[in-house]
């Protein structure tokens, strides 16, 4: 569990980014502002170490995505209620860039409160894709403004879209991305040609044609494996997506479906639940700067 030999996230840089602890987990470093309870950060270790190790056996399932993170030395920034309470100029100044950020307040037992998702199993798994799984499979899974992989081709049939609009980037969106409905009760099937009718709705207008593709692979992946499968999961996905359990992944949108099925890429299929059975994360584990 602890550091790769490779990766560029230093102690020293984490410190000038105002961070004052960290972990690594399979070579993914987990940095943490001082608001950041250790239950928080190990929270966030288990989930990391879960998404990688789905079958908790101490081996990565799919070595290639690893190798790739910790290659491009990923990691993961955890503040308590602000992304302001840090400061990453001095990383980026060093080329360390591939990250996601996470909130302590998000990171909760998955809709306990029967409202809130757990969040870092979200962020995570976006860290995991993005840098993972696009690069790793380019054709198939690759998440770029410019995409035609077989993944981005699904997404554009989910969102009911004759017109993938892969070149808006980042802030370029001010209308909002064009859906023919935003209600699940009229969404379409992949199996019925004369019903088009978007699963997909994710609205934000600042987002670009490639982070389209990262919360699709986040949807379709934590749906398989039940993160949202209960009325509070139910009515978090709503506001941007249908099939919210296995059931109705596989029935609405097999492409997909299938895809993220198939053994060659290992991707979890089990929900994450902040508890790693082959290790159990402890104070020990951390790191002060």
């Amino acid at each position: 569990m602890g550091d790769n030999s490779s990766n560029l996230v230093t102690t020293a840089l984490a410190k000038s980014s105002s961070f004052t602890k960290g972990l690594t987990v399979f070579g993914i470093s987990l940095l943490a502002t001082s608001g950041v309870s250790d239950a928080k950060l190990l929270h966030a270790a288990n989930v990391t170490a879960e998404l990688l190790d789905n079958d908790e056996n101490g081996t990565v399932d799919n070595t290639c995505v690893v190798a790739k993170l910790n290659d491009l030395s990923t990691y993961v920034t955890m503040y308590n209620t602000d992304s302001s309470e840090f400061n990453t100029d001095t990383l980026v100044d060093a080329e360390v860039t591939k990250m996601t950020s996470l909130g302590a307040n998000e990171t909760v037992d998955n809709y306990a409160d029967n409202v809130s998702h757990d969040a870092s199993i979200e962020e995570i798994f976006h860290l995991i894709t993005q840098y993972g799984y696009s690069n790793v499979y380019p054709t198939v899974f690759g998440e770029s403004n410019t995409s035609t992989a077989t993944m981005a081709q699904a997404m554009d049939v989910a969102r009911g879209s004759t017109t993938p609009q892969r070149d808006l980037s980042a802030g370029d969106n001010s209308t909002g991305w064009d859906y023919n409905n935003t209600d699940c009760s009229t969404a379409g099937s992949v199996d019925n040609t004369s019903n088009d009718k978007a699963w997909y709705f994710y609205a934000d207008k600042t987002a670009d044609y490639q982070t389209m593709q990262t919360e699709y692979m986040y949807w379709s992946v934590s749906s398989k494996f039940g993160m949202h499968d209960s009325a509070a999961g139910l009515t978090k996905a709503s506001t941007e997506w249908c099939p919210n359990t296995k059931a109705k992944l596989l029935a609405q949108d097999p492409t997909i479906y299938n895809l993220i099925d198939n053994s060659t890429y290992a991707f979890p299929t089990v929900l994450p639940n902040a508890s790693y059975g082959y290790y159990t994360f402890t104070t020990a584990d951390i790191i002060t700067f």
